[in-house]
């Protein structure tokens, strides 16, 4: 995944993300990678913060990389 995709897949999980929930990534592992995408969010999302992205600005864009896919080996 390069570090557009990367960025494209946290921008959508923090769009699906609920306001108030205790863990936003309930079915994922506690380690490493889900504290480092939820320390990610938090920063982009914080407008006190250098990394602060206005949500105009976060779209997420996918492309023929199996994220559209409905079915294999057929997709529509």
């Amino acid at each position: 995944m390069n570090r557009c995709q990367l960025l494209n897949f946290f921008v959508l999980i923090l769009v699906c993300s609920t306001a108030g929930a205790q863990d936003p990534l309930p079915s994922w592992q506690d380690g490493p990678t889900k504290t480092a995408i939820i320390q990610f969010v938090a920063r982009v999302t914080d407008k006190n913060s250098p990394d602060y992205v206005p949500s105009a600005k976060r779209i997420a864009t996918f492309d023929n990389d199996g994220t559209l896919w409905s079915e294999q080996p057929v997709y529509f």
